[in-house]
């Protein structure tokens, strides 16, 4: 018997003009991550580490990414989370974005808290399972120490224990963070789970100067990794 297909969605598959220009096979967490100046999706040291990581990047259909990374320590647990101002998806080439962060700290619980979840919805995750995408919120998450990577990709509204997980994390990450431009980006992610969160007053943007990057795809791509590492060591 054909295995059933289950439309569910996210509108990067939805044709729209202003879009067309990202091919699909570019539109990856790896991508995402560096557009925000991170290395990449798992950063290679975390696999060396007896401290585990947890990190999930969003891409909600009609608002900018974002990733939230959560860390165990001694007495605590680490949060940071980063927001798109624009959306990745809707880019025509390699860039650096402008984006919102803020870090903050946890209860230990929390940690605990979220992990539980992830391996709840990493067991329960089919991933022969067949479904086709057309709007919501897709997801990527990754848990990840010396002891081993595991990682799920899911749409927040394929499984039940998928969207618990994000509800989850949004609501530590909505309360641990105080910048309003941050917590008005995971409100608008909770949105696409049903759950509301009052949007915060922000101040007027600062203005923002662009930048035409000329020459060759591989020119681009080592300006905007030398950018990158240059932000790095400034932060």
């Amino acid at each position: 018997m054909p295995t059933p297909l289950r439309c569910v969605g996210i509108a990067q598959l939805t044709v729209n003009p202003l879009q067309h220009a990202m091919r699909l096979e570019d539109y990856t967490t790896d991508a995402i991550c560096q557009a925000m100046s991170l290395p990449a999706f798992i950063e290679p040291h975390w696999a060396q580490s007896d401290v585990p990581t947890l990190r999930v990047v969003l891409t909600p259909s009609f608002h900018p990414e974002l990733c939230m990374t959560f860390s165990r320590t001694d007495d605590s647990t680490s949060l940071s989370v980063i927001a798109l101002a624009e959306q990745f998806w809707a880019q025509r080439s390699e860039v650096y974005l402008p984006r919102d962060r803020e870090e903050a700290r946890l209860p230990s619980r929390a940690f605990e808290d979220a992990l539980r979840l992830f391996q709840s919805a990493h067991a329960a995750f089919d991933p022969d399972r067949r479904y086709a995408c057309c709007d919501g919120m897709g997801s990527e998450s990754c848990f990840v120490s010396r002891a081993g990577t595991q990682r799920l990709h899911a749409h927040v509204s394929e499984q039940g224990d998928t969207g618990r997980l994000v509800a989850r994390l949004i609501d530590l990450a909505w309360t641990g963070c105080q910048l309003p431009r941050v917590r008005n980006a995971l409100a608008q992610a909770a949105g696409y789970l049903s759950v509301e969160y009052p949007l915060q007053e922000v101040p007027p943007a600062t203005p923002v100067t662009r930048l035409a990057v000329l020459g060759t795809p591989q020119e681009r791509h080592e300006y905007f990794k030398m950018l990158r590492r240059h932000k790095k060591d400034e932060g």
